[in-house]
């Protein structure tokens, strides 16, 4: 009688708050697992507010079938010089708009930024998909920028000096024109915007850009990305889940890439939401988990070691580049 007096004692002083951020505010931690405050032990502690349990409401739900179908096209196609012939073979209605090419390199070798823009019509909807890194050069960029800090994207918080440089070179490189000429003509449109790796965190920004300008609004947005690495801080993290309803970050089983560059403290780099995590080879049919919480150990970060290959295989499909290359087919 007396264990259960105390036992209940316990539950009742870990229950005290009712929800993860009144619980945060208190000073305590939020155990996921029980849905109590300062329950312990814990598999699934909350300390950061962000990170906070939530999912998309039922009118942003994610799609396996629709990222698979249509946003894997749309993501593969960026490999290709000239995307029209993915489209050709397997979404006859998308035409290709432009496509830019365009030194990304602040210091250092050249390296390449690709991004195109599409639209259809029949489905109304515009394109814009950013191409990831290519190439041992590029990534070696990557890496190294990390030490070079950050830069800010106003309101929205501040971004990885590397992914920022690179979406604006590409957006000074004629994007900007483009996007301003495609709502013009497309005003009513939905805008699909993808990318993969690099251009994950592109894609991002890009979304971010176009609604600090005002040229389309978020609820018109969709931003699906595959294996993105962390673009932002934890200010631009939760700029970015106040202000998409529909954004889904994709992550295949054990893709190292998502957990790069690593996060180190509140203000460091840190994932916005929601990550999708498929557990497994990605099949038709398979199983995903819509992780509730931003960014830390949960989901695919619980993984102990890493799989290189994951990282371009997506989807059921092998090789994302030779998919691309070779036509989506």
């Amino acid at each position: 009688m007396i264990f259960w007096a105390i036992f209940a004692g316990v539950l009742s002083l870990a229950n005290c708050e009712t929800s993860c951020e009144k619980c945060l505010d208190s000073g305590k931690h939020w155990c996921a697992d029980v849905k109590m405050c300062a329950f312990s032990p814990c598999l699934t502690v909350i300390k950061k507010s962000l990170n906070c349990p939530t999912l998309p409401d039922k009118s942003h739900a994610y799609d396996d079938g629709f990222v698979r179908e249509k946003v894997f096209l749309t993501t593969c196609a960026a490999f290709r010089d000239d995307p029209q012939k993915c489209f050709d073979n397997k979404m006859s209605t998308m035409r290709v708009s432009s496509t830019f090419s365009v030194n990304c390199s602040a210091i250092g070798p050249q390296s390449n930024c690709f991004a195109f823009t599409a639209f259809d019509v029949t489905q109304k909807v515009l394109v814009l998909t950013f191409r990831g890194t290519e190439g041992a050069i590029q990534m070696t960029d990557e890496i190294l920028d990390f030490f070079g800090g950050k830069k800010s994207l106003g309101a929205a918080g501040n971004i990885f000096g590397y992914f920022y440089d690179a979406f604006f070179f590409v957006w000074n490189g004629g994007l900007q024109q483009e996007m301003r000429k495609l709502k013009y003509m497309y005003g009513d449109f939905e805008l699909w915007i993808t990318g993969h790796s690099l251009g994950g965190s592109m894609a991002s920004i890009a979304a971010s850009h176009l609604v600090q300008i005002g040229l389309f609004k978020p609820e018109n947005i969709k931003l699906v990305t595959l294996g993105q690495p962390r673009t932002g801080d934890y200010a631009y993290a939760t700029w970015h889940d106040a202000t998409f309803p529909y954004s889904f970050r994709v992550v295949h089983h054990r893709d190292p890439v998502p957990h790069i560059p690593p996060m180190e403290g509140k203000d460091e780099l840190f994932h916005h939401r929601t990550e999708v995590w498929y557990n497994n080879n990605m099949t038709v049919g398979s199983s995903y988990k819509l992780c509730a919480e931003a960014d830390g150990l949960y989901c695919s970060s619980r993984n102990l070691d890493a799989e290189p290959n994951d990282h371009m295989t997506y989807f059921d499909v092998q090789n994302m580049q030779d998919y691309g290359l070779a036509g989506c087919v």
